[in-house]
């Protein structure tokens, strides 16, 4: 999927051992992107917004 950003991508390997690719925003440390390279599934950035949304919600009930 085209991001419609300038991005970086760097592979990292979870504890797991599987490698994923992350889509870094140029110029900052947040990703964007997640892409497992093995089985090729991608958390995209509509999915990282509702990460942090629950996580902030979360925050705030207790």
């Amino acid at each position: 999927m085209p991001l419609n950003q300038p991005v970086r991508y760097r592979v990292k390997t979870t504890s797991g051992g599987k490698k994923v690719r992350l889509a870094f925003v140029k110029g900052t440390n947040r990703v964007i992107e997640a892409k497992s390279l093995s089985s090729g599934k991608t958390h995209t950035p509509a999915e990282f917004r509702a990460d942090r949304a629950r996580k902030l919600k979360r925050r705030m009930v207790g």
